[in-house]
C-alpha cells in the first residue's frame, strides 16, 4: 500500500475504534455517565493545567537554557500552548514539532539547534511517561502480563537510542556508517554540517536526569486531572494505580492509528479499570474526560494565541 494512502487510512483506524466502543457499550449509558460529571469537576480538573504548564515551561526554558537559547518564560509558555493544539489534531502529536518553527523565528540560529530543542524535550517527556508505565505494569503484572512484555523492551529501546544518540560522537558514527553512504555525493558534505549544527550546544546526558525528573511530575500531575474527574463516580481505585493506569493509556494512545488518541486511550482504560470492577461506560467516560481537560481545553487556548500570533514564512 501507498504510505500516503496508508498515513490517511491509520486516523479512520481510530475512529473505528472509538465508534465500535461507543455502540458496544451503548451510547445511552456513555451520555448518562457524562451528565452525572457535576461541572465542579472539570473546573477544579482543568485549574491542575496552571501548575502543570508552568512546570513544564520551566523545564523547556532550562532545556533552551543549556542550548544558549534566550526566550522569556511567556514566549515559551504561548509556544507550549500553541504546540498542544497543533500535536492534539495531529496522529502520534506530529504537530508538537510546529515549536520549532515558532523558536526559529523568535532568534537567530540554526534549524537544526530548534529541532536538537524540540527532540530532546519530546524524547525525554517520553522517556519518562514509559518508566512511569512501566512501573504501571509492574503493579498490574498479576492481571495483564502481555503489558509488561511489550512495555520493558520499549523503554530499554528508547533509553538506549537516547542515550546513544546524545553524544556526538557516537551519533556522528551512526551517520557515516548507516546513513552517509545511501545520500548522493552532492549532498553529503552539507548534511554533515548539519549534523554538527544539531548537536551544538547539546546539553550533557546528565541534565536529562533533571529533564525527565521535572517530565515524571508532569505527567503526575496531568494524569491527576484525570483523577479529580473520576472522583464524581466514587471509584474503588488507589490514586497510585489510577495514576500509573492513565499514563499508561496515554502510551498505547501514541500509536500512530488515530488523532489524539481516541479509541486506542479509552480501550485500553477500559481493560485495565475492569480489574477494579469498574463499569465499562464509566472507564470510557473517565478516560475521555480526562482528556478533555489534559488536552482539549489546553488546545483551544493555543488555538486562539495561534491564530493571534501565526507562523511567519520569510
Amino acid at each position: 500500500m501507498d504510505i500516503s494512502k496508508l498515513s490517511k487510512l491509520l486516523p479512520i483506524i481510530g475512529i473505528a475504534i472509538l465508534v465500535y466502543i461507543i455502540v458496544d457499550i451503548g451510547a445511552e449509558k456513555i451520555v448518562n455517565a457524562f451528565i452525572s460529571i457535576p461541572p465542579l469537576y472539570y473546573i477544579a480538573a482543568s485549574l491542575l493545567l496552571i501548575p502543570r504548564s508552568i512546570l513544564y515551561v520551566y523545564k523547556w526554558k532550562f532545556l533552551c537554557k543549556q542550548q544558549k537559547m534566550d526566550f522569556s518564560f511567556w514566549y515559551l509558555l504561548k509556544i507550549y500552548m500553541i504546540s498542544t493544539f497543533y500535536g492534539t489534531i495531529t496522529p502520534s502529536g506530529i504537530g508538537y514539532n510546529i515549536r520549532i518553527y515558532y523558536l526559529k523565528e523568535k532568534i537567530k540560529t540554526t534549524w537544526e539547534k530548534c529541532i536538537a530543542n524540540s527532540l530532546v524535550d519530546a524524547t525525554t517527556g517520553f522517556i519518562s511517561a514509559l518508566f512511569l508505565a512501566l512501573v504501571g505494569t509492574i503493579v498490574l503484572l498479576e492481571y495483564l502480563p502481555g503489558f509488561f512484555t511489550i512495555m520493558l523492551p520499549a523503554f530499554i529501546f528508547y533509553l538506549i537510542i537516547f542515550i546513544v544518540l546524545m553524544k556526538k560522537e557516537r551519533g556522528s558514527k551512526i551517520f557515516d556508517r548507516l546513513i552517509k553512504p545511501l545520500i548522493p555525493a552532492r549532498f553529503k558534505e552539507k548534511l554533515g554540517k548539519s549534523i554538527d549544527f544539531l548537536y551544538e550546544d547539546l546539553p550533557p546526558l546528565k541534565y536529562a536526569i533533571l529533564l525527565i525528573f521535572l517530565e515524571g511530575i508532569i505527567n503526575i500531575i496531568a494524569a491527576t486531572q484525570g483523577y479529580i474527574i473520576a472522583l464524581a463516580f466514587s471509584i474503588n481505585v488507589p490514586y497510585a494505580q489510577f495514576i500509573l493506569i492513565s499514563i499508561i493509556s496515554s502510551i498505547a494512545a501514541a500509536l500512530p492509528i488515530t488523532v489524539g488518541g481516541l479509541g486506542i486511550r479509552e480501550g485500553a482504560a477500559m481493560v485495565m479499570f475492569s480489574i477494579y470492577g469498574m463499569q465499562p461506560e464509566v472507564a470510557f467516560t473517565i478516560s475521555l474526560s480526562g482528556y478533555f481537560v489534559k488536552q482539549i481545553v489546553p488546545s483551544v487556548v493555543g488555538w486562539v494565541i495561534s491564530i493571534k500570533e501565526p507562523i511567519k514564512y520569510d
